[in-house]
């Protein structure tokens, strides 16, 4: 049967019982998909046993290797190999709802962004850190900034779209590129947008490896090259960087009980 969309599973080395969690998640939609688990030569040989198994029963989930080493790469590794004409990103340490899919096909827009479920390690426990998202806070954004932040996981976007852009810009780093700069790259070039009003994604918040806890500084200087690309500059810049910095190199928990602002976008 054809897949209706790909979800892309970027991963260098992840936790066994965590990316389980998420290949089950993406093979058990309710709608036909490709799953594209992009692996490095850095991913290790358990990771790598736990995506054979998957194979094994699941024809529809295939393992590609990436050739460049960056995690931006990882991601147009994928989105070039989809045959699929929607594409989606997910975390391996995160996971979907089985509706996920389904329920973002059922609208035409270039971008469908849904909101998603914050838990805490073990997957269990529900996390209150955001306020809900909706389509008419969104349209309340002005700037293409703001609005790009705060589309978050999970997106389905028209990989048509994606490639007209270049899909993932690999010069800006490793926070970011995927679900900041991306999405605003597509809204300068007008691309349509569509809220789904449901908890689609499941963010799993753990003091492992994740890209928003390495150093704060190094990913403010990610968050800087995407400012330079879009020509934010002054105030509106301090502004941006206060904002998403606060909770750069901590887990959302360490977030909330230093009472500092959860962040208002999806980014991982």
């Amino acid at each position: 049967m054809k897949a209706h969309a790909a979800i892309i599973v970027p991963i260098l080395a992840q936790r066994d019982d965590f990316l389980a969690v998420c290949l089950a998640s993406a093979v058990k939609q309710t709608v036909p998909c490709e799953i594209l688990v992009v692996t490095s030569d850095q991913t290790p040989r358990s990771n790598l046993d736990v995506i054979l198994q998957f194979q094994d029963e699941f024809p529809n989930l295939f393992a590609l290797r990436r050739q460049r080493p960056s995690f931006a790469a990882a991601i147009n590794t994928g989105i070039e190999a989809a045959q699929a004409p929607r594409v989606s990103l997910l975390l391996s340490d995160d996971w979907l709802d089985v509706r996920a899919v389904e329920r973002c096909l059922a609208y035409d827009a270039d971008i469908v962004s849904s909101d998603m479920a914050f838990f805490d390690e073990a997957g269990t426990l529900e996390l209150a850190l955001s306020k809900p998202k909706t389509g008419a806070a969104y349209n309340q954004l002005r700037s293409l900034g703001d609005r790009a932040a705060y589309l978050g996981h999970f997106l389905l976007f028209q990989r048509d779209r994606l490639l007209s852009i270049g899909g993932v810009d690999e010069t800006i780093g490793n926070v970011g590129p995927d679900d900041f700069d991306m999405i605003w790259s597509l809204l300068e070039a007008d691309a349509s947008v569509i809220i789904v009003e449901e908890k689609l994604y499941c963010y799993r918040d753990h003091s492992g490896v994740r890209l928003t806890l390495r150093p704060k500084e190094d990913q403010v200087r990610d968050l800087e090259k995407i400012l330079d690309k879009h020509g934010v500059l002054g105030a509106e810049r301090e502004h941006s960087i206060a904002l998403h910095s606060r909770w750069f190199g901590k887990t959302l928990q360490e977030v909330v009980a230093s009472d500092l602002v959860p962040p208002s976008s999806g980014n991982t």
